[in-house]
């Protein structure tokens, strides 16, 4: 079984699959589940590993989608979900939460000016790119609700890359405390906070 990870921290949950199996070995994993709404191996193998991981969180617990999109699980906990390549990784706590996995390349560099301010991270380069690409990715799965403008509703302040630390983001008026860690050769960042 490819649990690569799980993580308690922060009264927060989280657990990392690394999606390199086959599609079959993932069904055998898995209970039934209903596939065919998916087009691609790559979705299949996403939907079927972050119910692999929900089942090592919180047994018996099932996902449902809000009218935005965003995963729900009920029963007193929030749920988040994502994918990057071959890793799947869920997080579930009692507070609301956001999570984002993405693989360090560099795409983010060379999309930049749609989501960070210009001048407001230089020298900006693919890791720090990534790991900011990441944190806004985080914030808006936090807020559930979609209608995000990347560069004016969610400031990261200046920082400097860890393998793993905290960071600070300005969401609209409200600061958020986003925790990340490199994974590989992935960013995983985090926001656990009540509304």
């Amino acid at each position: 079984m490819p649990l690569l990870q799980k993580i308690e921290e922060n009264d927060c949950q989280i657990a990392i699959w690394d999606m390199s199996e086959s599609l079959d070995s993932l069904i055998r994993s898995s209970i039934s589940l209903e596939l065919s709404k998916f087009k691609t191996e790559k979705r299949k193998k996403e939907f079927l590993a972050s119910r692999l991981l929900l089942n090592e969180l919180l047994p018996n617990a099932s996902i449902s989608y809000n009218k935005y999109g965003a995963p729900e699980i009920g029963n007193n906990h929030f749920i988040s979900i994502s994918h990057s390549k071959n890793l799947a990784a869920i997080i579930i706590s009692k507070n609301k939460v956001g999570l984002d996995i993405e693989i360090i390349s560099g795409k983010p560099l060379r999309l930049a000016s749609k989501f960070i301010s210009k001048d407001s991270h230089n020298p900006l380069s693919k890791e720090k790119a990534t790991l900011i690409w990441c944190c806004k990715e985080a914030v808006f799965k936090w807020h559930q609700k979609g209608s995000v403008d990347f560069i004016a509703d969610i400031k990261i302040k200046p920082f400097i890359i860890k393998e793993k630390g905290q960071l600070i983001a300005t969401f609209k008026i409200q600061n958020l405390s986003l925790h990340y860690k490199k994974i590989e050769n992935h960013f995983l960042v985090y926001v656990c906070k009540r509304k």
